[in-house]
């Protein structure tokens, strides 16, 4: 591992702050309304995979797939 520059990651807490819960509340507002379609583009299943290239392939393909139905749900909406 590398670590580049000197910026601290804040590290998970049991009870999480008021500052972090409105943070989350305002990123997951911001996502419901850019998004027209419900989906997050995995499909149900268990999924294995022979290497971390091939999931990382995978989950990029996913969501590749759901911005695509949410470029197309846009373009028929006026």
């Amino acid at each position: 591992m590398r670590i580049v520059g000197k910026s601290q990651i804040a590290l998970p807490n049991l009870l999480p702050s008021a500052v972090a819960l409105h943070q989350a509340a305002v990123h997951q507002a911001t996502a419901m309304a850019l998004m027209r379609v419900a989906s997050s583009g995995v499909r149900k299943g268990v999924y294995r995979f022979a290497t971390h290239e091939a999931a990382n392939r995978a989950s990029d393909e996913a969501l590749a797939l759901a911005i695509a139905l949410n470029v197309q749900r846009m373009a028929k909406l006026p």
